[in-house]
């Protein structure tokens, strides 16, 4: 390169401008109309080296309240997982309250793309924060008997309304129409709404009875499987009125929640029987196999080493005489070339054991493939292999077992068939998103709980505004009470819409002077016409007991 060929580099000086220049650049600036007064406040310090000159500065505005409520919302609680820790939340800058300069662009607040959960079209987001409650810890037995009464029959008089409401739905020329001795006025919204007033009531009056007949067992620790076996009748009848009517989405919810009483009810019946009695029952069943078992392999073993005793000692097949060697002229005769004896096929002796019994005998089992496992294999045979004739008279080995112990392994059976049915029912209908679209009330006071799932006795049914908890698994035996007070949540909730008051307002029964004893388990029945009851069940005016001593007359689990 040639030094000729270095660009020019620019000049220090300042431009020079003409007059036209100017005076077109003045044009552009236009006129001051007021001019700058004399005196300027003080400036503020200088905050950077690069600012401008210092101008008049113009007071920052504050967003206003309806600005303020623009903004998007960054929490929500669509979520059941726990909030992250505060060092992982995303931080949101205040805005800055020193003024800004003339000609500079605000800085706003950044907001994070985050903050907007997308949500499905109809869904509503619950922000209510439940109310929580002081815990009352552990309660006497008393005051659970206490609970048991009061919901016992309060889920009668819920029944009766209930049953006497619906007959009183059906048109006037049908058999089953039966008018309400004091009917609602035409205007109000238990007449206009009356078919749905009624399944409300029978689903609450469910609710009640089985709230009832937990405390009763809670207070125990135990369960009454024979007290459970009478709300089989009425659980399936209240069923049987939702499944038959036209329901919506938020109505659909409630055979949810019957098929999920049912299956918990299952659940906890089986897991307490054969926690209670099943287990030491099978475990005595198992011990008698057991001396069978050993007894059977001992006498395999030994007949086994008496047949081992036999082929080693002199088991050999016993051979004939050998005949005498041929002369060697017959020899001759017969094959001059050969001089040596004829091997014979019989009658020769062998020096190798008959190989018959070895072709019939079969392999062992190798260990960790037997068909006996735990503790009814012997205990000499757990890292060994099982010659094949020990283990099929293991196998044949047998004991008896009683007629009762059958029937309940034959319930059990059925129960775990039932409670796999209904909860796969009641999952389909009644589950979180359910929750949150139709009752989102009830779904905050769920999510945002602080009640551990062994605390199911600290709630008050009738409150409101409290902590729930989602019923946990049910095959420990426990969370039916969750399912109550979930129950009785949805049943408030939706019921306001139709003005529903529950207990408040339940038809009374025609002679209320025996309305607090136990004998009104039969005053729905007289008011039952022919051919309303289901087939091959209990008639449905049947009222649960609190407990019984009786084995229930029928069992409605499938067979």
């Amino acid at each position: 390169m040639r030094p000729d060929d270095n660009p020019p580099r620019p000049r220090s000086s300042r431009r020079t401008w003409t007059r036209d220049q100017l005076l077109k650049s003045l044009q552009i600036i236009g006129e001051l109309h007021t001019p700058l007064p004399p005196t300027l406040p003080p400036s503020p310090p200088v905050s950077r080296s690069n600012s401008p000159a210092p101008t008049i500065k113009r007071k920052y505005d504050a967003p206003s309240e309806h600005e303020r409520s623009k903004r998007p919302r960054t929490t929500s609680i669509l979520s059941d997982r726990p909030a992250p820790p505060s060092d992982t939340h995303i931080r949101v800058h205040p805005a800055r309250n020193e003024p800004c300069e003339d000609g500079e662009v605000r800085e706003d607040p950044p907001v994070a793309s985050s903050s907007r959960i997308p949500v499905a079209p109809g869904i509503a987001i619950p922000n209510a924060v439940p109310i929580r409650r002081p815990r009352r810890g552990k309660m006497d037995a008393q005051h659970h008997e206490a609970l048991h009464d009061k919901y016992h029959q309060a889920g009668r008089l819920l029944k009766y309304s209930g049953d006497s409401r619906f007959w009183s739905t059906f048109a006037v020329g049908k058999k089953e129409y039966k008018p309400l001795a004091n009917p609602p006025p035409p205007n109000s919204m238990y007449h206009k709404f009356g078919g749905l007033i009624a399944r409300l009531e029978l689903v609450d009056a469910l609710v009640c009875f089985t709230y009832a007949m937990w405390n009763r067992d809670y207070a125990k620790k135990t369960c009454y499987r024979n007290s459970w076996s009478t709300i089989e009748a009425f659980l399936t009848w209240c069923k049987q009125k939702w499944l038959t009517e036209e329901v919506i989405d938020a109505e659909r919810s409630f055979i949810g929640l019957i098929y999920m009483i049912e299956g918990f009810i299952h659940v906890r019946k089986m897991a307490y029987f054969a926690r209670m009695q099943l287990d030491r029952d099978v475990s005595k069943l198992c011990d008698d196999l057991k001396a069978e078992v050993d007894q059977a392999a001992a006498k395999a073993d030994e007949s086994q080493l008496s047949e081992n005793l036999n082929l080693g000692l002199g088991g050999q097949k016993p051979q004939a005489t050998p005949p005498m060697l041929p002369s060697p002229e017959s020899i001759a005769s017969a094959n001059s070339a050969n001089s040596t004896p004829t091997a014979r096929d019989e009658g020769t002796p062998s020096s190798l054991p008959p190989t018959g019994s070895a072709t019939q005998k079969r392999a062992p089992h190798p260990p960790g493939q037997q068909l006996i496992h735990g503790r009814l294999l012997p205990q000499r045979y757990r890292d060994v292999p099982i010659p094949a004739d020990t283990m099929d008279a293991m196998l044949s080995a047998t004991t008896t077992a009683s007629l009762p112990f059958l029937q309940n392994i034959k319930e059990q059976t059925n129960g775990t068939l039932a409670a796999a049915h209904c909860l796969r029912e009641a999952q389909t209908t009644l589950n979180l998103t359910t929750l949150v679209r139709f009752y989102p009330t009830t779904f905050a006071r769920i999510i945002n709980t602080t009640l551990s799932p062994t605390e199911e006795h600290e709630p008050d049914i009738e409150d409101e505004e409290g902590e729930l908890y989602w019923p946990g698994q049910g095959i420990t035996g426990e969370g039916l009470g969750w399912v109550c007070l979930l129950g009785k949540a949805m049943i408030k909730e939706f019921g306001k819409k139709y003005g529903y008051k529950g207990i408040d307002g339940v038809v009374s029964k025609p002679n209320p002077e025996d309305a607090g004893s136990r004998s009104l388990a039969s005053g729905p029945q007289q008011h039952q016409r022919s051919g309303s009851t289901p087939s091959g069940r209990t008639p449905h005016g049947s009222t649960p007991h609190g407990y019984s001593s009786q084995p229930p007359p029928s069992s409605t689990l499938p067979r």
